[in-house]
């Protein structure tokens, strides 16, 4: 992979300044939300990656970079809109949403990839090796990251949920207020051992935290407790 963007800037700046070295701390990828630093210490720039499925997962992982100032687009996924975004800790003013591209998806993507910092896109169909190869020298060029909803050949790393369960609903009343998912990471970007995190997606505020059994046990006693001030609240 070439030098991110972040090393081009300091080789820019040393030329400018008539220095030899200026010092850059190591590039670790674009940020993640907390909950996901069990599986991932950030996005790595130039590189693939796949999510299986669409909902939370995918744009949750948006979140983090796009808090921290960098521009991320979302490509041939109309059902995830701007108000589920928002609500998993997305900035909407970072976010370029393309529903829609038909059979121009690779190009769309093409130049996202040489224009934001992580695209997140669910091809329409099962892609040809060449358009693989041809988007993922993109990425690597670029610098940027790829998520990609589904299968990609030569990913470097996949996430996946193992197991979930909604709660919220007990003997029949309440409402779906959280949902605790197992997440898995394989692959390359793990380095070859696969990592596993219990995380709650969304909470019952509406955000993405860690659902470790302490945290569930908390929140079953925070909701009894709300129950008992107020049982019309489950009712």
């Amino acid at each position: 992979m070439g030098p991110s963007r972040r090393q081009r800037a300091a080789e820019a700046l040393a030329s400018v300044a008539g220095t030899a070295d200026v010092s850059v701390p190591e590039d670790t990828g674009l940020p993640v939300l907390p909950a996901f630093h069990g599986l991932l210490p950030g996005l790595g720039r130039g590189q693939v990656m796949t999510v299986d499925g669409v909902g939370a997962l995918p744009l949750a992982l948006l979140a983090g970079a796009s808090q921290d100032g960098s521009w991320c687009g979302i490509v041939g996924m109309p059902e995830l809109g701007a108000m589920a975004a928002a609500e998993l800790g997305c900035d909407l003013d970072r976010l370029l949403l393309v529903d829609e591209p038909a059979d121009r998806w690779a190009d769309v993507t093409a130049v996202l990839l040489e224009a934001v910092d992580a695209v997140l896109l669910q091809p329409p169909a099962r892609p040809q090796t060449g358009l693989i190869r041809r988007l993922t020298a993109l990425a690597r060029k670029a610098g940027s990251t790829l998520i990609v909803a589904g299968s990609w050949e030569g990913a470097s790393l996949r996430l996946r949920v193992e197991s979930s369960a909604w709660m919220g609903v007990e003997q029949g009343h309440g409402h779906l207020h959280s949902r605790r998912v197992k997440v898995v990471a394989e692959g390359r970007g793990t380095g070859g051992r696969p990592r596993s995190a219990w995380l709650w997606l969304p909470d019952a505020d509406g955000s993405v935290s860690r659902a470790e059994l302490a945290s569930v046990t908390n929140l079953q006693d925070k909701r009894a407790a709300s129950a008992e001030a107020d049982p019309a609240e489950v009712a």
